[in-house]
């Protein structure tokens, strides 16, 4: 009987040299990994060798550190579009509020005499800019509520002609003016 409890210890120590130090290393990688992620590594990645239960977590583990990967690229990516978006609407905020700012400004001036046809010129200037100050912060509002589904979305179809005309108009004057110029 001697022999055989002499054999137990030895074998409980051949068990945990051949099958639980393998595992324990494997599991080690995985917390290893697991504390990179933690600590902002989005490369970490678990080792996976095997085919048990501790590859299947390995495996798992991986799975979601690539989504995790993603989904902060993702939000990075928003995030800068957000930056870009906030720059891009205050500087086109800015624009017609310093027109109109300029010309309250200019008729605000007690040296300065205007005619009434020049009086009448810088109101009717403030007046456009400031109405379209009103339709930018509208488009704004409307694409929040579009966006948070308040409203539903409706497609309609746009003269295009007519907006260039606007746009040639604004930027050069009315068509006449830009025929004479062309001269």
């Amino acid at each position: 009987p001697a022999p055989k409890a002499a054999g137990v210890p030895v074998g409980n120590l051949a068990l945990a040299l051949l099958v639980i130090k393998p595992i324990r290393s494997r599991l080690d990688g995985l917390r290893g990994a697991a504390a990179r992620l933690r600590d902002g590594d989005l490369a970490a990645r678990a080792p996976v060798r095997g085919a048990d239960e501790v590859t299947e977590l390995a495996r798992v583990f991986n799975e979601m550190a690539t989504q995790l990967t993603r989904r902060t690229s993702e939000l990075e990516t928003s995030d800068r579009l957000r930056r870009q978006l906030v720059a891009d609407v205050s500087h086109e905020l800015m624009t017609p509020l310093t027109s109109v700012l300029a010309r309250l400004e200019t008729l605000a001036m007690d040296e300065l005499r205007l005619s009434d046809a020049q009086r009448q010129a810088q109101v009717g200037g403030a007046t456009a800019e400031a109405r379209r100050l009103e339709r930018l912060i509208g488009d704004l509002l409307a694409s929040v509520r579009l966006e948070s589904g308040a409203t539903p979305f409706a497609l309609e179809e746009v003269p295009v002609a007519d907006l260039f005309a606007v746009v040639v108009a604004r930027a050069y004057g009315p068509p006449d003016a830009i025929a004479e110029r062309t001269r």
